[in-house]
């Protein structure tokens, strides 16, 4: 049980303490509880002017090549209910920065590894505001229309010269990363899409270290990134009424059935790893 009490009097006998909550979960291990998925709403929930997020993706993970999702896979519609409480009842900024498509590492291939599930910034902002509309019934489409355009911001990650290095490669983003109000801030393991793995972070409670964060990593990240060229408010609102999540797993064949492996392999970063294949029976 946490006692802050205890807490702070461990905090008082060392200079320069910074109040950090670690925070994980099991994941598939176990059938209850994910303490870590549950301090993450509760931080969107509390959130009153912006919450900033730098992650490798949101949508589920996607057949090569494609907008398929993989069968049986979602998007995480708790976490975008939070972000949609927040845009749409308390007017509250979300500014996201994505991993470029096609971010592929070394001289890997899509089935090998990728940083990006598949999903460009306008299926992102699409899925959000189709759970805005789920959650609040009675809103215009001019009402989410303007809150594309004045609380909704997502881009693809670049720096000064672009969105790819040297070599043409495009720029990934493997951040697990977030902050609230420039007061608070989550760094750790745990993707945001849903990804049911063991993970673990720390929540950063203290406002002057934030701002460093802000400073230094933040703040130019996003005045490279955010052009203003990767959403279209028409293309979000027109798509709608595209289903983006999986299709039933019962009703795949054994092509599909053989991609969904090799893909999530992929995702786990052991594609390439032979202790991962079995012999046939």
């Amino acid at each position: 049980m946490f006692r802050s009490k205890l807490v702070e009097e461990l905090a008082e006998e060392v200079d320069d303490t910074v109040p950090i909550i670690t925070m994980g979960r099991y994941g598939a291990l176990t059938d209850t509880d994910r303490p870590a998925d549950d301090a993450f709403i509760a931080m969107m929930d509390s959130a009153q002017t912006i919450i900033h997020l730098a992650l490798q993706d949101l949508g589920p993970v996607c057949i090569p090549s494609t907008k398929l999702s993989l069968p049986g896979t979602c998007w995480p519609k708790e976490y975008f209910s939070a972000l949609g409480r927040a845009i749409y009842e308390r007017g509250v900024d979300v500014e996201i920065v994505l991993s470029n498509p096609a971010s592929i590492p070394g001289d890997l291939s899509p089935t090998e590894g990728a940083y990006g599930n598949g999903w460009d910034c306008n299926d992102v902002s699409s899925e959000l505001i189709k759970r805005i509309k789920k959650d609040f019934p009675d809103a215009e489409d001019d009402d989410l229309r303007e809150k594309v355009s004045s609380n909704l911001r997502v881009c693809f990650i670049r720096h000064e010269c672009g969105n790819t290095w040297e070599d043409g490669m495009t720029m990934g983003l493997h951040s697990k990363h977030f902050i609230v109000d420039d007061i608070a801030a989550y760094i750790g393991s745990q993707n945001l899409y849903v990804c049911d793995l063991a993970e673990w972070g720390v929540l950063i409670d203290d406002e002057a270290t934030v701002q460093k964060f802000m400073e230094e990593y933040w703040t130019p990240m996003w005045e490279h990134s955010h052009t203003g060229e990767d959403v279209d408010v028409d293309v979000v609102m027109d798509g709608l009424d595209i289903e983006r999540d999986g299709s039933d797993p019962s009703e795949i064949d054994d092509e599909t059935r053989e991609m969904m492996r090799i893909q999530l392999l992929a995702n786990a970063g052991c594609a390439k790893l032979n202790v991962y294949d079995h012999d046939e029976d």
